[in-house]
């Protein structure tokens, strides 16, 4: 994205009901911040700080979040099209019930990633280190996981039409049966046998 092509943007304006269009947040101080209904089109954020940012219902196009820091940011309920996360580290991405398509999260870290009910389209996460990843109740259609790590992660009752954590570092599973339709390497697999045995019933002897 050129930012010579962006208007320079105030931590001020973003309220409620807020559009901002083409605008570039560089170096803002957001504090505790509660915005709903907020929308971003072709902005960007480069190497803010946030404490506890909440925009429910958040309606987000071709923007991008660079070199940032949060305690939590929490975006219940929002739609995120084509859009790119680098270099960021999040206390707590908080997306349940979200909808989320065409975008990527790079070289970030995250503590708590959660997509609690959100329906996720063409997701890349790389080289991030992710603490917590719940997918609980989500809907996920080709997402991918490369390089980098999930400490654990929480799949329970999603729905999986290509969901690839093969080529990265995997955790702790948490109920290893909605592993279902996952995309997973030999030495995970290999790893994860006690869990899976385990929801099968099996009994394992040495």
């Amino acid at each position: 994205m050129d930012t010579q092509a962006l208007e320079p943007m105030q931590a001020e304006e973003i309220v409620s009901g807020a559009v901002l269009e083409q605008r570039h947040l560089d170096g803002g101080l957001l504090g505790d911040l509660e915005a709903h209904s907020v929308e971003l089109l072709e902005c960007m954020f480069s190497d803010c700080q946030g404490g506890e940012c909440r925009l429910p219902n958040l309606r987000v196009t071709g923007t991008t979040l660079l070199g940032s820091s949060f305690a939590t940011l929490a975006l219940p309920g929002a739609r995120v099209f084509s859009g790119r996360v680098e270099g960021v580290r999040i206390g707590a991405l908080l997306m349940d019930g979200a909808d989320v398509s065409v975008h990527r999260i790079a070289a970030s870290r995250i503590d708590v990633l959660s997509l609690r009910d959100a329906k996720v389209r063409r997701l890349e996460i790389v080289d991030s280190q992710i603490g917590l990843l719940d997918l609980a109740g989500s809907r996920l259609k080709e997402v991918s996981i490369v390089g980098g790590s999930i400490e654990e992660l929480v799949p329970s009752r999603a729905e999986v039409d290509g969901f690839d954590v093969s080529r990265t570092s995997l955790g702790r599973v948490v109920e290893a049966a909605g592993l279902r339709g996952v995309t997973l390497s030999m030495q995970q697999a290999m790893e994860l046998g006690p869990d899976l045995a385990h929801h099968l019933g099996a009994h394992l002897v040495d």
